[in-house]
């Protein structure tokens, strides 16, 4: 299985926790077998879309645009078996530079095709990968990804497979949460095995990675604690 992971995290590897998590994901696919890569959004040009729909009408399947999206990641994501797409939580959803990668998906769509029943759209190329979402967020509730996840959920229907979701991100780098942090970043890697080797993740491995590091209370705690200090400088 060739793997394909595109991290939109705008932080470097050292200090960004999308980073931690995704790479403890692809480190259990690859004990599955898989062979994976990842692609920093940030490293890329990919322009806005024009919503000018030349790519359903004009050249079908291709952007009249020139840039990294059309010349390298548009057919690097469609030549892999299966794409995780990681972006920390902003705002409550993905972040800019991923939705900006989502909308240049557009010529992958065909405006002719029959609307599947499950969500997501019809596809031009016989061919699409199969997809995971990964994201964190430094609040402590899980339901903070609810709009993330109906958002993919519409764009990719059975397309998605799996979604990875950590909440209290910022909490995992803290050594008095460990051992709990390395039992959350274990199961993180068992769901990418799981992935590769069954096509989905265990309901017992998405409670083990979404597990609480400490009560609620003392989280909102530790948070002002660190905000206070002026820590954000």
């Amino acid at each position: 299985m060739q793997i394909l992971a595109l991290n939109s995290s705008p932080r470097d590897n050292d200090t960004s926790k999308t980073e931690l998590v995704l790479q403890k994901f692809l480190e259990g696919a690859r004990r599955a077998g898989a062979v994976t890569e990842t692609l920093y959004l940030r490293n890329y040009k990919i322009k806005h879309c024009l919503g000018c729909f030349s790519c359903w009408t004009q050249t079908p399947g291709r952007c009249v645009q020139k840039d990294d999206m059309t010349e390298i990641l548009f057919d690097r994501y469609l030549q892999s078996d299966l794409a995780v797409l990681a972006s920390p939580l902003y705002h409550g959803t993905m972040n800019a530079r991923m939705k900006l990668f989502v909308e240049r998906t557009l010529p992958m769509m065909d405006p002719l095709g029959d609307m599947p029943g499950e969500g997501g759209n019809p596809h031009r190329f016989e061919k699409m990968p199969r997809v995971v979402t990964l994201s964190v967020a430094g609040y402590w509730e899980q339901t903070m990804f609810e709009v993330m996840s109906l958002t993919w959920r519409l764009i990719l229907g059975k397309e998605l497979i799996a979604e990875i979701y950590r909440h209290s991100s910022e909490f995992l780098s803290m050594p008095e949460f460990q051992p709990r942090v390395q039992a959350v970043l274990d199961a993180v890697a068992q769901a990418g095995e799981e992935v590769v080797r069954q096509g989905q993740v265990s309901p017992d491995t998405l409670a083990a990675l979404s597990q609480d590091l400490a009560p609620a209370d003392t989280l909102a705690r530790l948070s002002r604690e660190f905000w206070s200090q002026g820590a954000a400088g």
